[in-house]
């Protein structure tokens, strides 16, 4: 596909024909590239920073849990 075909109503018509886990994994991917290359924010005492940009996510209260659940999901993967 020519990116010159690549309009937000493309985008949009592919959504539609996506499940609700492909929209995670699109508004994910859409988040890392809104943030890609801006300075990384200092830690908060007592804050890991790595765990600053799940901050606003409910089910990441429990950073580490969080964290080991993305890491095994990860590793069951297996298209890539």
């Amino acid at each position: 596909m020519a990116i010159q075909q690549i309009t937000k109503e493309f985008i949009a018509r592919q959504l539609d024909l996506l499940s609700k886990d492909g929209l995670v994994e699109v508004a994910q991917f859409i988040e890392f590239l809104q943030f890609r290359g801006k300075p990384v924010q200092p830690a908060v005492k007592g804050e890991h920073v790595a765990f600053g940009i799940w901050a606003d996510y409910p089910e990441a209260q429990d950073p580490a849990a969080f964290a080991l659940r993305l890491r095994q999901n990860m590793e069951k993967r297996q298209d890539g």
